[in-house]
């Protein structure tokens, strides 16, 4: 994963479920978000800024764009790996994600997420990092 400008990585495993596959057994495409999703809330734990802190702050941040390459199907039951980097935080926030295979280490999928912040009261979208994030970033610029 080209992550050299990121200020953040952390890795989290996964194994699909049966419900997140078509009936050959893969995962089906619109189910990929989720496994991002994995990544996602791992990264934001770990500046202690979850969904609950985020939702303290006053702040959403929802998906604004979104990008998936399918290089391999991911299976039913196969153990995976999600590489998370946060590349870009200052007016936005940019997540690239890498899935690999845990055991081949074989690349799978790659993606990024784009997310905005808006203020939950007013409902309008900040062009600037609010200065909650910038905080909770601080220990890892």
């Amino acid at each position: 994963m080209r992550t050299d400008r990121a200020i953040l990585r952390l890795s989290v495993e996964a194994r699909p479920q049966f419900y997140d596959c078509d009936p050959m057994g893969v995962v089906w495409h619109g189910n990929y978000p989720r496994f991002l999703e994995l990544g996602r809330v791992a990264m934001l734990e770990k500046i202690d800024y979850g969904y609950a802190a985020m939702s303290e702050s006053g702040y959403a941040w929802p998906v604004v764009d979104m990008g998936l390459k399918y290089a391999q199907p991911i299976r039913f039951g196969q153990k995976i790996e999600i590489e998370t980097a946060l590349v870009e935080w200052e007016n936005r926030l940019k997540f690239n994600f890498e899935i690999r295979d845990l055991e081949t280490r074989r690349r799978l999928t790659r993606a990024h997420s784009v997310h905005v912040a808006v203020d939950m009261k007013t409902e309008q979208m900040l062009w600037e990092t609010p200065p909650i994030l910038r905080k909770k970033l601080e220990p890892f610029l």
